[in-house]
């Protein structure tokens, strides 16, 4: 997962460094772009000092390849790239690149992606590259790219991975969510899954792939976008908070205070606490400054990101609302400090399913052994985390909160959108981490 971003317009290189800061919750790693100058590329990391009419930026989170590696754009000659997701089946472009006589040695599917582009681009036209783009790759993918004059903006035809186009004055703007166009008061549309923008000299044209089952990604919904962005025309904090209505009508425990673990659960417990009238207190506290825990390279998650507000909690039931438990590492650090802190009883309620599956379509979980759930039942799982009790919402729950049976809900159920051999993509996705 990944924030994506570009401009076709005057003063591009100003515009996309005003969005930077409306998408660094999609990515930690750092900021990149480039752009187009004399006719020239350009990869810099302060777009500011240069004159330009045409900038990607990039903010980068790790879902393939070692973590560390160059941050995008990926710049290959007079091609450039920004892409947000993770392409599944890298291995299989390898092999095609490897037949056409170009070699990669990288499990960078980024970098790999790029090459094959770019070996399209050379051979045929926009539009036939869109269409074996569509046919050849699998994963959930929005792709913003440079070729010659034109600007190529692609969104996968299950619709897993968000985009949004917005028109200004000046230009055309792309991102991946719609919440950066409203900060900055641009009128916007989503790109449609299946659909390919192409914007250059010639005019613009819209490429369109044959309609397949839409799997929006449910994380994007239940935590992963910022709650004033929308995806596929549902609001997300809409959602969050029919998310926490949901864990609320399952509720059979007293309770005498509510609080959500920062940040993207707090929409969730704001509804969960309305509706069984108890006071949402937010007695664990995050050290900001640090960001966002669960999309930090392994080396930088053993950093304490919590502490446990002492008068909050003693002596109380407290209700710890949470978006998703992907790995546990955020509640096993929590609940001890919690009970220290005096708590009566603790109870763990989940605006999500049970996440027991890998991801290999844009999330950074990619292995069965990492997922505090697989393999587990609730009661095995409340006994890891230390809780007095633990709810989940069930899948059926989670799609009618969303609004949408249009889910991919790959990560709960091990129904992934396309086939699959997981222990073949495990392998190909924790070789070199």
């Amino acid at each position: 997962m990944c924030g994506i971003w570009a401009y076709l317009g005057q003063g591009a290189n100003l515009m996309v460094s005003k969005m930077a800061p409306w998408l660094m919750h999609r990515g930690q790693e750092g900021f990149s772009y480039v752009c187009v100058r004399n006719g020239a590329l350009l990869k810099v990391n302060d777009p500011i000092p240069l004159e330009s009419n045409l900038c990607l930026g990039h903010a980068r989170y790790s879902t393939s390849g070692p973590y560390g590696v160059e941050l995008q754009p990926v710049v290959l000659g007079d091609l450039a790239l920004v892409f947000n997701g993770t392409v599944a089946n890298y291995k299989e472009l390898k092999m095609r690149l490897r037949e056409m006589g170009i070699i990669v040695n990288s499990n960078y599917d980024a970098l790999i992606l790029a090459q094959y582009l770019k070996n399209l681009l050379t051979r045929l036209s926009i539009d036939d590259t869109v269409n074996e783009v569509f046919k050849t790759i699998k994963g959930g993918y929005s792709i913003l790219a440079l070729w010659g004059n034109s600007l190529i903006a692609i969104r996968d035809p299950w619709g897993l991975r968000p985009l949004a186009m917005g028109i200004t004055n000046d230009g055309v703007v792309f991102a991946s969510e719609t919440s950066v166009l409203d900060a900055l008061g641009i009128k916007w549309i989503e790109v449609k899954p299946g659909n390919a923008l192409v914007l250059g000299s010639n005019g613009e044209r819209i490429l369109n792939w044959p309609s397949v089952r839409r799997m929006y990604c449910a994380l994007e919904y239940i935590y992963f976008q910022r709650p004033d962005s929308v995806f596929n025309g549902i609001s997300i904090y809409s959602a969050r908070r029919r998310l926490g209505l949901a864990l609320a009508r399952k509720e059979g425990e007293e309770v005498d205070e509510v609080s959500p673990i920062p940040e993207t659960a707090r929409v969730a417990a704001q509804a969960y606490a309305n509706a069984l009238g108890k006071p949402l207190n937010e007695f664990i506290v995050k050290n900001r400054f640090m960001g966002r825990g669960f999309i930090k390279p392994p080396k930088d998650r053993d950093f304490e990101l919590y502490s446990v507000i002492k008068e909050g909690v003693t002596g109380k039931s407290v209700a710890l609302i949470d978006d998703s438990i992907i790995r546990g590492t955020t509640l096993r650090r929590i609940i001890p400090k919690v009970k220290a802190a005096g708590a009566k009883a603790i109870h763990v309620r989940v605006s999500s399913p049970p996440v027991r599956y890998p991801c290999f379509m844009g999330m950074d979980f990619p292995s069965r052994r990492e997922l505090i759930a697989h393999g587990k039942s609730i009661g095995e799982v409340k006994s890891m985390l230390g809780s007095d009790s633990l709810t989940y919402l069930t899948v059926d729950e989670l799609k009618e909160a969303i609004g949408t049976v249009e889910l991919c809900t790959a990560c709960f159920t091990g129904e992934y959108p396309f086939k699959v051999n997981i222990d073949e993509l495990e392998g190909a996705f924790t070789g070199d981490r």
